[in-house]
């Protein structure tokens, strides 16, 4: 059992050693850039919400990305999940809801947590990811929200993932998913709903051997949590009497979030968790996979985009 322990342990760190360098280096890219367009005197581009959201993706995709796999090729794969049958349209329209229900629970508790430090700090709280999606191009919006980013993530914080630590067991495996796709985001505001959905999606992976699922989820649910209340907010600008489809929308998305709540608690006991060849015991789980140099790390880059989403 300890050498089990030492194992995850060392598998983590250098897991969370690759984390750390994504995101280092797509800050430190973000950085570079943003101060040579300020030195250069063109700082009134760095102000286009357009330009703000390419700079921002492309330093994530193309220059993050590439180092974070030059780390993780390092890191053998241990075991992948079992592929199941196909799953059928009404299977996947109820993890869908259930999608909703914590997207939606989590964004109510990360909202009111920002509400009581805004009122703490006597200060308002930008809500970013909001602010660009309102204010940016619906094209690049569409284009990065409902393409690109489900697709790196969910190979990031599922398949590459939890190939690599499957052997210690579900629910490590989940533990890890959820917390790591939610410290990333690197604000309060996403914090909540995107580890509770990266728990689930990680389920869902782990059930399937299919990360095609969690993309095609991970698609829906920017689609109708983020796009679709976006188009609706630029079109009542313009035509008026889409107020009240922002209403119907808003309680649509009320209703999807209960019933994906419902769902979730009246399945719970329907899950199945497996325990991995190399199982963590429950009393060191949470010690094998956070508390580690690699690990230290990364919290680190990612609290400092806390900080920094605060200012």
């Amino acid at each position: 059992m300890n050498q089990n322990y030492r194992k995850a342990r060392t598998c983590f760190s250098r897991l969370g050693l690759a984390y750390f360098s994504y995101a280092a280096a797509a800050l430190a890219a973000q950085l570079l850039i943003w101060t040579f367009f300020t030195v250069a005197g063109l700082g009134e581009i760095l102000k286009n919400p357009a330009f703000s959201m390419c700079l921002s993706m492309g330093c994530m995709y193309l220059v993050g990305f590439p180092i974070y796999l030059l780390i993780l090729r390092r890191i053998p794969v241990q075991q992948e999940p079992e592929r199941s049958r196909p799953l059928s349209p009404g299977t996947l329209m109820i993890f869908l809801v259930m999608c909703m229900g914590v997207m939606e629970a989590g964004n109510l508790i990360g909202t009111l947590l920002m509400m009581v430090v805004s009122a703490v700090l006597e200060r308002p709280i930008e809500n970013q990811v909001v602010s660009m999606v309102t204010s940016g191009s619906l094209v690049l919006n569409l284009l990065f929200s409902i393409v690109v980013a489900p697709i790196f993530e969910e190979l990031m914080f599922r398949k590459f993932l939890i190939d690599r630590i499957r052997s210690f067991g579900d629910r490590t495996a989940i533990l890890a998913s959820g917390v790591l796709f939610g410290m990333i985001h690197g604000n309060f505001y996403q914090f909540f709903y995107a580890c509770g959905l990266g728990m689930l999606l990680a389920y869902l992976y782990l059930r399937t051997g299919r990360v095609r699922y969690t993309i095609g989820l991970h698609m829906a649910i920017n689609f109708l949590g983020g796009m679709v209340g976006a188009i609706l907010m630029r079109w009542s600008l313009v035509v008026p009497a889409a107020g009240l489809l922002i209403g119907a929308y808003s309680f649509f998305l009320i209703l999807l979030s209960i019933g994906g709540i419902t769902l979730l608690i009246c399945l719970r006991k329907k899950r199945v968790l497996k325990e991995g060849a190399e199982e963590i015991p429950a009393r060191r789980r949470f010690s094998a996979v956070f508390l580690n140099p690699g690990m230290a790390l990364f919290f680190f880059i990612t609290v400092l985009q806390f900080w920094m989403n605060m200012k």
